[in-house]
């Protein structure tokens, strides 16, 4: 499956985890994740991962509380395999489940645990049917597991879980088995565990209220899934499902840096401001439409224009903060400069018409010979990318009045000499993880110069994310590009003139009245 924040851990390969030899045995885990981050992702990462549990043979999912075992020829013969326990499981001749070294493992898992957990069991017929319901319960789910040697099969439990049911999950992890717990709404009984002693990783976020069940949770992932639709010009670019083993370890996860040798496709998403909200801060690989191939990388990306502002004006500076709160974001609040996107064009720029022939094409050679770029910095694939998507966007029909001679030498030169930091984010991308973004915000009335709006067609091309800003809702590149291209979203009102310093000035007077008035400090 695609990589996932809920089940990425869960999922990794021993190769991954660093410990496994053959002496010393594969590594599991046991990791319980209450709560959730975004429930619309959660939803997502719960449908990804119930497609790829189907294909498992070595995997079980627990989605809801167990019944208690009712085969009673089985009970009897547990019961009857017990007659001679002495305090010690693992020296008696039983057979729990089928595979011999397996089974030895579990034996002596149910030993640590009657130990350590003694008091839990105040006379022996209430641990004997302790002994007795756990032994069923895995005969009856472990027992037709396919268990590869070299990793460790998989426990998955969502939901509610009693008591006796976390004795399973701990005792079958200290067989072997990985467990993830996941639980949205509350951490149960999982509280009872001792996280030191038995070496469970807690990972905690917001609880939400909203109890469903995992079917209902895969059925609304899959809506998520579904929710971003292929803009026009996108539809043809389906990229093929053959995935090259090299890139992934043995749980289909991608490695890192492994897929920058592929080109780079935008998949340019239709969404809503909420959708935008979940996926800013979400690596590539989490979001719909991204796929790769032995030559190809589909990157699903947004180009928004977002007009007006919330009524609420502390909502849309949470909106903006939320856009600028990341490390691979670069807001510009444009003015009419230019120099915050690229090197102001000169004369003696036409000179570039050169190496640009009559149908578009770039003569390559001439433009990484020359070190005075500042794409020049950059390693020799990712110039030669960047020089194949300028053709694309000279050749494309995505300008309303087309590009002229000048427009295309004009273009060429504002991505040739591109802000540095817009070079440097090219440089620390990997096409699978967390993609460089452009938020653009425009206080007053402006409408870009051509030549600007080339090189942020040229950014979306090659994996950026970018969104517009208009307090106002004035047409500032409507009127250069095809609209198809661009996702339009518009709130509550239009306010023209609008001051991003006056936003930040009431935030900072609210943060020192509230901080003076209550004693609480920001961070």
């Amino acid at each position: 499956m695609s990589d996932s924040v809920v089940f990425e851990k869960i999922f990794s390969s021993q190769s991954d985890r660093g410990n496994y030899t053959p002496l010393k045995g594969y590594t599991s885990y046991f990791i319980a994740n209450i709560g959730v981050v975004s429930e619309d992702l959660y939803n997502l990462e719960i449908f990804k991962a119930n497609s790829f549990i189907d294909e498992r043979m070595d995997i079980v999912l627990f989605s809801q509380s167990l019944a208690n075992p009712s085969d009673f020829d089985m009970i009897n013969h547990f019961k009857n395999s017990l007659s001679n326990y002495r305090g010690s499981i693992f020296d008696l001749n039983i057979s729990i489940v089928n595979d011999k070294e397996v089974n030895n493992r579990i034996k002596k898992a149910f030993d640590f645990i009657l130990k350590e957990e003694n008091h839990e069991f105040t006379n022996d017929r209430i641990k004997q049917n302790f002994i007795v319901k756990i032994m069923a319960w895995i005969k009856i789910y472990i027992g037709k597991l396919n268990i590869n040697k070299s990793e460790a099969p998989k426990i998955i439990f969502y939901g509610e879980i009693k008591k006796h049911e976390i004795y399973l999950l701990l005792i079958l992890n200290l067989a072997g088995f990985d467990v993830l717990y996941l639980n949205p709404n509350s951490d149960s009984n999982i509280d009872i565990l001792k996280k030191e002693k038995y070496n469970v990783g807690f990972i905690n976020n917001t609880i939400i209220d909203n109890i469903l069940s995992f079917e209902e949770r895969v059925e609304l992932g899959e809506k998520v899934e579904k929710s971003s639709i292929k803009k026009a010009f996108t539809i043809g670019a389906e990229a093929s499902k053959r995935i090259s083993d090299e890139l992934l370890n043995d749980s289909g996860f991608i490695k890192p840096w492994q897929l920058q040798d592929r080109s780079i496709k935008n998949l340019l998403l239709s969404s809503t401001i909420d959708e935008i909200s979940i996926y800013w801060k979400q690596p590539l690989k989490l979001r719909p439409g991204f796929n790769f191939d032995k030559n190809i990388v589909q990157a699903p990306v947004f180009f928004s224009k977002i007009n007006g502002v919330y009524n609420d004006t502390k909502e849309y500076t949470n909106f903006i903060n939320l856009l600028k709160g990341c490390d691979e974001a670069f807001f510009i609040e444009y003015d009419g400069n230019i120099n915050n996107f690229t090197k102001e064009f000169t004369k003696e720029a036409f000179s570039l018409s050169f190496v640009l022939n009559s149908e578009g094409k770039i003569d390559k050679k001439a433009i990484l010979d020359d070190k005075n770029y500042s794409i020049s910095t950059l390693n020799v694939n990712h110039q030669n990318m960047i020089l194949d998507k300028i053709e694309e966007v000279i050749m494309s029909e995505m300008f309303l009045d087309g590009l002229n001679r000048e427009d295309r030498i004009k273009g060429m030169y504002s991505v040739l000499y591109m802000n540095r930091r817009f070079v440097h984010m090219i440089n620390n991308f990997d096409y699978s993880l967390l993609n460089p973004k452009l938020i653009i915000y425009l206080g007053k009335s402006l409408v870009f110069d051509k030549e600007i709006v080339f090189l942020m067609m040229l950014l979306s091309k090659i994996g950026f994310d970018i969104v517009i800003l208009t307090p106002g809702g004035e047409n500032c590149i409507e009127n250069v590009i095809n609209n198809q291209l661009v996702d339009i979203h518009r709130l509550d009102k239009m306010v023209y003139d609008f001051k991003l310093s006056s936003l930040q000035e009431d935030e900072s007077l609210f943060k020192k009245l509230f901080s003076k008035r209550s004693g609480f400090k920001w961070g």
